[in-house]
């Protein structure tokens, strides 16, 4: 029963229609964090791929070593930044560990493509 003016129900915990609300609202989030960890995966994802795509004609090649860094750099903090993303609802529950598991792959391959880099070309 609601209570006439009130806004509330016959209990006093809230509106009526609170829990219309509350599910809408969580599903709103689900889908902009999915939409945002998409976009930050495909992000991180393409950056790695194409700093392993570019290949330095040596150790003079400057321009395409920086590349590389640069590439594998923003690849990297992409994927912390999806994983950061993915880090309260997998401490909530929400989402099981293994959705930490691409950005975990992103960075791994970042940081060994940026260290490959680093000690095969010295400058």
């Amino acid at each position: 029963m609601t209570r006439l003016g009130t806004g509330r129900g016959s209990d006093g915990t809230g509106s009526v229609h609170s829990g219309r609300w509350r599910a809408r609202a969580r599903l709103v989030a689900a889908v902009v964090g999915a939409a945002v960890c998409v976009v930050l995966d495909l992000g991180a994802a393409y950056a790695v791929a194409s700093s392993f795509s570019m290949s330095p004609g040596g150790a003079w090649d400057d321009d395409v070593l920086t590349a590389v860094q640069v590439s594998a750099c923003a690849g990297g903090a992409l994927a912390v930044l999806g994983g950061a993303v993915r880090a309260v609802p997998v401490a909530r529950g929400r989402l099981r560990w293994w959705s930490l598991l691409l950005p975990a792959v992103l960075v791994a391959l970042a940081v060994l493509r940026f260290v490959w880099v680093d000690l095969s070309y010295p400058t």
